[in-house]
């Protein structure tokens, strides 16, 4: 049998130029997102206007209903932007300055971030090598006696191992927070990302299965939380119909609220995220066929009793199992500059620890990269298959496919 020749080599391309025009990108408008800003438009409600019973911000009020109902909350909050979201859920949980917050070496900047705007000190913990989230088994040794709270983050629409954490938090008394911001529609043990915890955040950037621009959610099951967090999120304003938030008066408070216009588009898109998670699911399903008898090639770990919605498609190579002597980082980089020359999208999304950020090297100079060899090691062994423009959760099931052949044939044929 012929081995086939790599493009990079001179080879024809796997992704061929009709399916390459196929791709789709994100995000997807329709004309029924059109619409609903037309009546925004219509209506002339451009914002959350103060009358006698309370604020009036139609579509937010049904957005903040809507998005509750999808991920199982009683309550959410829209505000204009992710870390907004994980802010207030912070700061609804009373996390103040001298507190120091637990979470993920690996995830977005916002994650830190959001702890600091709390006043609060971000504490890294290192990520289990096969799911990319917080490794439980890592927290009781990052424990304080000024750690007050966890901040876990459901990395690429995976939830974390959340029955450990349970008890651990329960054990030292810590507030259980989270980070469901790439996970909406994701479920540990039949419950919703981002209801697990005491308060979580969410985000809607474009760039999310959940896609209207910019905004997010504070999402919370706790009525005490949920009136805190509104009280903040409109710059500490007393609303005529929620005396409730009196009691926070004295609170610092912030302006994250959002307009009816970005609302209504995102009501339009939330009504087709069930179907954009599905197609997510559909096309990881496919990819999994084609790597699960692939040396040195693993798709994304699922633990059993998780659904994720594969925000990103992470695969990991394992270089003991290729025929190559590279490793870490240079193999990483020849194996995706060979699937980008078949036609394949990939992307590094991220490069380091999030402690190595020069905005965490400013406040903790002492806390390197190699405090967390598994983060680092993901990094250097691993890359995410389509990226932000082409995202895996929007194309056709026969790219998937091309894309599965392109794995294959880079794999049995990168030395």
């Amino acid at each position: 049998m012929t081995t086939p020749t790599l493009a990079l080599r001179g080879g024809p391309p796997t992704v061929t130029a009709a399916l390459a025009a196929a791709k789709i990108a994100w995000p997807i408008v329709t004309e029924a997102d059109r619409q609903a800003v037309l009546r925004v438009i219509d209506r002339k409600l451009l914002w959350a206007q103060t009358r006698p019973e309370g604020l009036y911000a139609p579509e937010q009020s049904a957005l903040e209903q809507e998005f509750a109902a999808f991920v199982g909350a009683k309550y959410a909050l829209a505000v204009n932007g992710g870390t907004a979201g994980l802010h207030l859920a912070l700061a609804a949980a009373g996390i103040g300055p001298g507190d120091e917050v637990l979470t993920s070496a690996f995830s977005f900047l916002a994650t830190p971030a959001a702890i600091l705007h709390a006043g609060a000190t971000p504490v890294f913990v290192d990520i289990d090598p096969r799911t990319f989230n917080l490794d439980p088994a890592l927290i009781a040794a990052k424990i304080t006696p000024r750690t007050r709270a966890l901040m876990v983050v459901d990395i690429h629409g995976l939830c974390a191992d959340f029955g450990p954490i349970l008890e651990l938090a329960r054990q030292h008394n810590l507030i259980l927070t989270e980070d469901a911001c790439q996970a909406p529609g994701a479920t540990w043990q039949g419950r919703g990302a981002g209801t697990i915890g005491l308060t979580s955040g969410f985000s809607v950037n474009g760039t999310k299965n959940f896609a209207v621009g910019e905004g997010g959610f504070m999402v919370t099951n706790d009525e005490d939380a949920y009136y805190k967090a509104n009280w903040m999120k409109q710059v500490g304003e007393t609303l005529p119909a929620s005396d409730r938030t009196m009691q926070f008066q004295h609170l610092l408070a912030w302006n994250y609220r959002v307009q009816e216009l970005p609302c209504a588009f995102g009501r339009s898109q939330l009504s087709r995220l069930a179907e954009v998670n599905a197609t997510g699911q559909r096309n990881a399903a496919i990819l999994a066929d084609y790597l699960q008898d692939l040396p040195g090639v693993r798709a994304p770990y699922i633990p059993q009793g998780c659904i994720s919605v594969y925000h990103k498609y992470r695969i990991r190579l394992v270089p003991e199992e290729l025929n190559t002597k590279l490793r870490g980082a240079a193999l990483r980089d020849a194996f995706m500059a060979a699937l980008t020359a078949e036609g394949v999208d990939v992307d590094l999304w991220g490069s380091a620890p999030l402690c190595a950020h020069p905005m965490m090297q400013a406040r903790n100079p002492g806390d390197t990269a190699h405090n967390y060899p598994n983060t680092v090691a993901m990094f250097a062994n691993s890359f995410c298959l389509t990226n932000d423009v082409f995202p895996i959760y929007a194309q056709p099931a026969a790219l998937m496919h091309a894309y599965g052949e392109a794995l294959r044939k880079v794999a049995r044929n990168l030395i």
